[in-house]
């Protein structure tokens, strides 16, 4: 028996584990470069936006009566210089000696650099970045043009600076160094437990199946915790099911088949015995005596014959050659292999005709078949009637016969191959007890309905029905 490796790489719960713990790693990894290597330039860019959305914000208060109070509402909020120049460069906004000291003005030079670009291009914003020399820290400016108002240009310039961050990169660092410590270990455990249990029920179930592979046929498969493991243990109990069904119909077959072959091969040597040592010069006895050696032989050639039927069967019936032809000429040619039974005082009766596009062969084994079944259950009265019923654009035909009839609760089982087989082991006159299993099939194949109506001590009528087809060489009958 093939061991388990301790660490099968092909494993679900291996998998399952690698594949959570590189998710947690990732996550960490992508963790550690947005708070340490891209920090500066997202700081930065969060800047840049801030003072935009606050310079957009201004520039649509400029003209209200409350223009003044929104500066300086957002110079002290925000913390950010705020300043308004005219067209001449100087400076409008604040006024206060003290602003002046905590907000530098733009230089002529800089308004000039900054400003008038906005008017020869025609832009209504603009935004500057400058790195200090020797510094890490940078400055960001925006400027607008305000408007006109009594004839005098205004702009904005609203100013603030990127401070260095690698003092909060420091304390990030060693903050992320711990909580990924912490991570890993219960990323680890957390995995390694959950991956357990996702493969635990898959882990029972091949325990399982290897118990049904030794042929313990009682085992049961257990469901889980989930969903797709519930439908998988449905599965394999119904596949568990039918293996254990297939096996005793295999018994069964064997035993019925031993039976079947036992019986006209003792037959056979019996009265091959007979014929050596009693009547090898009675003439009239000897062929008494062959004539039943004959009939045996013919009932293991019928065997022997449904037997292969059955195989070809389970193995698919192949393609329908489908033709037209006559049903009563066709049951007529059936009846003819039962023409030993009259003496023994059956009578078989066609009532109507029809004719019916299938596969001529296959219907000829569906007659036999539905024939011999009625031949072999017939009681005192040793009748078979046969009809043959169109109808619009449909053709039926019947077989009933008036033996001991089929109980209800066991109607439906009839067409199941072995089905007879498992009810007794009596020796039927003409067929083997496959045939309504072989039936079933050929009308699938055809898409023919069929079906059987039967009363207990009344008798049985198994039926078939089909698309009804004119005759070539007769003229079509109006309805």
């Amino acid at each position: 028996m093939k061991r388990h490796k301790l660490f099968d790489e092909k494993s679900i719960r291996v998998k399952f584990w690698m594949y959570f713990s590189g998710m947690a790693i990732f996550i960490l990894a992508l963790l550690w470069l947005l708070q340490t290597v891209f920090i500066n330039s997202f700081y930065k860019s969060m800047k840049i936006r801030d003072t935009e959305k606050v310079g957009r914000a201004v520039t649509r208060e400029f003209g209200k009566s409350d223009f003044e109070d929104t500066l300086l509402q957002y110079s002290f909020e925000r913390n950010i210089s705020v300043q308004v120049y005219n067209g001449d460069g100087s400076l409008v906004f604040p006024l206060n000696p003290l602003d002046y000291m905590y907000q530098p003005m733009l230089s002529k030079d800089d308004f000039f650099t900054y400003f008038m670009p906005l008017l020869r291009n025609n832009k209504a914003e603009a935004t500057y970045v400058s790195d200090y020399k020797n510094k890490e820290a940078s400055s960001i400016l925006y400027v607008s043009y305000l408007g006109e108002q009594a004839g005098e240009r205004f702009f904005l310039a609203v100013t603030t600076n990127v401070d260095p961050v690698d003092s909060t990169v420091e304390i990030l660092k060693n903050q992320l160094f711990i909580v990924s410590i912490i991570s890993m270990i219960a990323a680890f455990f957390f995995s390694y437990y959950l991956s357990s249990r996702l493969a635990r029920p898959l882990s029972d179930m091949a325990k399982t199946a290897r118990a049904l592979g030794r042929g313990d046929y009682n085992v049961q498969f257990k469901e889980q915790d989930y969903t797709e493991i519930n439908d998988l243990a449905k599965t394999l109990n119904y596949a568990t099911g039918e293996l254990t069904e297939a096996l005793e119909m295999r018994k069964d077959l064997i035993a019925n088949v031993s039976h079947d072959f036992k019986t006209p091969l003792t037959v056979i040597k019996s009265y091959g015995e007979m014929i050596r040592d009693i009547s090898g010069d009675n003439k009239e006895l000897r062929d008494r005596h062959t004539q039943t050696i004959l009939e045996e032989v013919d009932y293991l050639t019928d065997f022997v014959n449904d037997l292969l039927d059955l195989s070809r069967v389970e193995s698919g019936l192949g393609e329908l050659h489908i033709e037209t032809f006559d049903l009563k000429a066709l049951a007529e040619e059936v009846l003819e292999r039962f023409k030993n039974l009259k003496n023994s005082g059956y009578r078989f009766i066609i009532h109507g005709e029809g004719t019916i596009a299938a596969d001529r062969n296959k219907i000829r084994q569906v007659i036999y078949n539905f024939v011999s079944n009625g031949v072999n259950y017939s009681r005192d009265k040793k009748q078979i009637d046969i009809y043959i019923i169109e109808y619009r654009g449909d053709v039926t035909f019947c077989v009933r016969d008036y033996g001991r009839g089929i109980e209800e609760d066991g109607r439906e089982f009839i067409w199941d191959r072995f089905y007879r087989g498992r009810d007794n082991h009596e020796r039927q006159i003409v067929g083997t007890g496959l045939g309504l299993f072989i039936c079933k099939n050929i009308l699938e194949l055809h898409g023919f309905e069929y079906g059987v109506k039967s009363e207990v001590d009344v008798g049985s009528t198994f039926y078939f029905r089909g698309p009804r087809k004119e005759s070539e060489s007769t003229p079509a009958i109006e309805e």
